[in-house]
Formats: C-alpha cells, structure tokens, sequence
C-alpha cells in the first residue's frame, strides 16, 4: 500500500497548480489579426452578405477580427485590393475576370495582387423598364436611357457585357450611373426607360419599382447564350417569384470573396476554413444557394492558402 504523502508536501501540491494557474493567466494574450473586408453599399447585398462572413469568421476565430468597410461596390473593392487599401473584398465573378486581365477600363494594367477564396452564389440580373414600355428584351433598349447602377458597382459592369451581347455600343443606347433607389425614381416618373440590377437578396428598389407598375424583362436567347460560352462563370438563373410577384428568366453572376495576393498564407487558410465551418449558419442567411464543390473555381488564381484547404479538403473525402 502506498505511503501517505507528508502533509507539507500535500499542502503544497495545490499550491504550486494554483500557482501555475495564476502564471498562466499571467501569460499575453495571443496577438489579435485585424484584416479589413470592403463589402458594397448599404442597401445592397453585398453588405449584408460582407456582414455574415465576417461574424462567421470573428465568432469561429478569437484571435483574428474581420472589419467590414462600406464601399461602392464590386469595382471600388477589386481597385481597392490592388491598390493594398484593402485585405479581402466581395466582388462579382465578371469584374474580377476582367480586372485580372486587363480588360475593366482600356486605361488599366492587369491587376496582378487579386486572388480567390470562394465562388460565394448567383446573383441574378435583373432588368426592369417603365410602366407602358414595350420592351421584350435588351435589343429593345437602342435609343432608350438605361440606369446601370452606381460608378464602381458590378451592375455597370454586367450591364455593359450584356448591351454589347446584344449588338447595343456606347452609342446606341443612353446609359446614366446612379443609385438603385435613384434609378427607380426616375423610372416610375419617367426619366429613365429601363434599369438594370445585380441583386443577391431581395432589392427594396426593385420592389419598389414592381410595386409601381415596372415590368421585368428577360435575359435570354441566343445572344444570352452566346454571351454565356464567352464567359463560363455567367450562368443561367430564375429571379424568383416570392421576391417581386413573377419569375423572369435570367443570367447570373457568380459573387466571389477575394483577397490581396501578399495576406499572409496560414490567415487566408484560417479564414477559408472557418468559411466552411460555418456553412449551416450562412446558409440560413443571405449566401443561401452556395455550391461547395463549385467554390474553388475562381475566375483568377486561388490564394495558396484557400488552396491548401481545398487540398485537404478533398484528400479528406
């Protein structure tokens, strides 16, 4: 049978653990990683959707805080990456292609710092005309002062790949930047013919503007379809009934986080992670109709950190 331990030393065992306790609790604190996530204007989708990724990733990672930053939009935030203003960026598929090849402007280089995290969900294209317009589809639109959206969205992008799909140059067709909310002003009183809209949830301005009479038009056909094989990361998509009373069909742009090429590998890793781990409760949220397995497939190159995950990822299955 084991001796009994002197009562000095017993007394004494507690004392060191609680000791070591208090030294532990003595110790710093693991240094916390700010990085900054430029989303998109309030009112928009992107916002909330910047706002969700960035909870996700705080609650699941202590030591690594996500700022989310009011933007523009999709445009502003990709310049915002390349000009190292900003750490990760909710962008649009088709801007992201575009910039990284030197295709945005005829003024601007490639942007070579971009790289992708995850191919986030659809966002459906929305084009709406005034009240009494007979407009069938975009090729109706020659002569007419289209809305496209605020200088720096995604939606002025898109917008102008589909005007030119469907035979329409800068000179066919009046376009004007400017708000949602402006833009629908203007249609229901008749100082813009049509408008388009990238919305990921549902859009107060477009349903203001179902609710005042303008009709949703369709984006769809053989210059659709061609615009589609140009590029592969525009997809065919439904704007749901439940959000403006009708189903239009439609092309979809995939919505893309991204980030700046030199953010350290083991954060974007981390991040791209807790992402995923987080998938149920996003999935509740704004990013409702995210494909996992299409995640990876960015239009510029993967970040070697989201690539190790997906790595592992896949040798897990």
């Amino acid at each position: 049978m084991p001796r009994a331990l002197p009562f000095a030393i017993a007394l004494a065992i507690p004392l060191i653990a609680i000791n070591c306790r208090n030294a532990d609790s003595r110790l710093p604190a693991r240094p916390v990683t700010r990085a900054t996530l430029v989303t998109g204007p309030t009112g928009g989708g992107s916002f909330p959707l910047g706002r969700e990724i960035a909870d996700a990733i705080n609650n699941g990672l202590t030591d690594v805080e996500i700022q989310t930053v009011v933007s523009a939009g999709a445009v502003s935030n990709i310049r915002a990456i390349q000009a190292d203003k900003a750490d990760l960026a909710l962008t649009f598929a088709d801007v992201a292609y575009l910039s990284f090849n030197g295709q945005l402007t005829p003024r601007d280089l490639p942007f070579d710092q971009v790289r992708g995290i995850a191919v986030l969900q659809v966002t459906p294209v929305a084009l709406v005309v005034r009240p009494g317009l007979q407009v069938r589809g975009p090729q109706d639109l020659r002569g007419r002062r289209v809305g496209v959206g605020p200088e720096g969205s995604g939606t002025e992008v898109t917008a102008s790949l589909i005007l030119q799909a469907y035979g329409l140059g800068e000179h066919d067709v009046r376009t004007e930047t400017m708000g949602f909310e402006e833009g629908t002003s203007k249609l229901l009183n008749g100082e813009l013919d049509a408008m388009f809209d990238n919305a990921i949830i549902r859009s107060e301005a477009l349903k203001r503007a179902a609710a005042g009479g303008a009709r949703f038009v369709p984006i769809e056909g053989p210059a659709a379809d061609h615009l589609r094989r140009e590029y592969p990361f525009l997809r065919v998509t439904v704007i749901a009934p439940e959000l403006y009373g009708t189903a239009v069909r439609t092309i979809g742009v995939d919505g893309i986080l991204i980030c700046r090429s030199d953010l350290d590998d083991e954060l974007v890793y981390r991040i791209t992670k807790q992402l995923f781990a987080s998938m149920k409760t996003l999935g509740r949220g704004v990013l409702r109709s995210m494909d996992v397995k299409q995640a990876p497939a960015t239009p510029v190159p993967l970040h070697p950190g989201a690539a190790r995950y997906y790595r592992e990822r896949e040798l897990s299955r």
